[in-house]
């Protein structure tokens, strides 16, 4: 063929692709245009953005006063020996014990406890984000002064607080952060419940234009959790503090409590307060660990020191939960020996069928996000 029928090839092969394009543009309109342009973008991001994967450790009990200075150095993280566990989490969730305060004015006739604000930064056990869940039966050992002290000491080093404030408004409301991809919704409630005993100024519910910490409600709770489902938050955990102080089991309220808050939307309840271990339960397709037990306490009864934490990893809308006994041992949590690991989850109460035991003596189970899946 000569150069001049392949000139005249091409050209007519570039008439064609241009009268091929020219239809498109009457037929679609003109892509190029700024409304089109934006919105074939947005459809281009929203196709193509993914969750990445996430990590949440959750703990027992943490408390830095009375004998734990002992223990203690402001430049060694009492985390140390489960770093490999709390350290890489996105998310790291414990309950706080005690406020930080200097006060002298204790309110609370029976163990009142603080801490130190020198140990507040030890509450960090992670490279990630952390928080401090304050819904318990110490916050306001040394009254409003004490819990008003540690929320300011708390915000000054920089950690997330919840389960206490001025009204109840700031008391109840949950935190909730946007992280690789995902909207993670955490709520801390305590069970006022359990401590009737005390006057309304040793454990003070916080009202509407009063401080206190955020009390459990059968009506309003569940309505909170919904709202931050129907929100977008497709990661929600209830922290709870509730349960009868070293009973191995957990009571009726308790498994009322989770169950309504996953009813209401939640994807996982975990339970504090009970110093010592309760079972695990997997309700409408979503897990109860009723209590995890201490984690830095110096507590010197033997129950108290054989303890579990929790960490949840994320991916897409798979979760799997990791059960990690630990020992507490001169005040700090050390991990279980595998033989020791796997007969603390075979004693747990209640027992749950789909915890599988790992040979180290971890607990694992799957779950997934949002919806649940199973029927009510």
């Amino acid at each position: 063929m000569s150069q001049k029928d392949n000139l005249k090839k091409k050209i007519i092969i570039l008439i064609v692709l241009i009268i091929i394009l020219a239809g498109l543009l009457v037929t679609l309109g003109n892509p190029f245009s700024s409304d089109k342009s934006s919105s074939l973008i947005q459809q281009f991001t929203e196709d193509t953005t993914t969750k990445g994967n996430l990590s949440i450790t959750v703990t027992g009990d943490v408390m830095f006063g009375r004998k734990m200075p002992g223990v203690l150095s402001t430049t060694e993280s009492p985390y140390r020996y489960v770093s490999n566990v709390t350290g890489p989490s996105d998310i790291l969730l414990v309950n706080t014990e005690n406020p930080f305060t200097t006060s002298g004015n204790a309110v609370k006739p029976d163990v009142p406890l603080k801490a130190s604000p020198q140990y507040i930064n030890l509450v960090n056990g992670t490279n990630g984000t952390v928080i401090s869940a304050n819904a318990n039966n110490h916050v306001f050992d040394y009254g409003v002064e004490g819990m008003r002290d540690s929320i300011k000491n708390l915000d000054e080093a920089g950690i997330i607080h919840i389960g206490a404030g001025e009204n109840k408004e700031e008391a109840t409301r949950p935190v909730t952060l946007e992280q690789n991809g995902h909207k993670i919704t955490i709520f801390n409630y305590m069970d006022s419940d359990n401590f009737k005993e005390y006057s309304s100024e040793v454990m003070p519910v916080a009202g509407d234009e009063t401080p206190g910490y955020s009390a459990w409600s059968d009506t309003e709770s569940p309505q909170q959790i919904s709202e931050a489902r129907a929100n977008g938050s497709d990661i929600i955990i209830v922290y709870m503090h509730y349960g009868n102080e070293y009973s191995r089991s957990p009571n009726e309220a308790q498994e009322n409590i989770s169950h309504k808050a996953i009813d209401a939307g939640a994807d996982a309840v975990v339970g504090a307060h009970a110093h010592v271990t309760q079972g695990i339960e997997v309700y409408n397709g979503k897990p109860i660990f009723y209590n995890l037990g201490n984690f830095m306490f110096d507590q010197s009864n033997t129950a108290t020191h054989r303890a579990y934490m929790v960490n949840f990893d994320i991916v897409d809308e798979n979760v799997t939960a990791t059960v990690y006994p630990v020992d507490i041992i001169g005040y700090l949590p050390h991990f279980m020996s595998s033989s020791d690991g796997r007969s603390l989850l075979e004693e747990l109460n209640p027992q749950c069928s789909e915890l599988t035991i790992t040979n180290p003596g971890t607990g694992k189970l799957s779950f997934k996000l949002g919806n649940n899946t199973t029927e009510k």
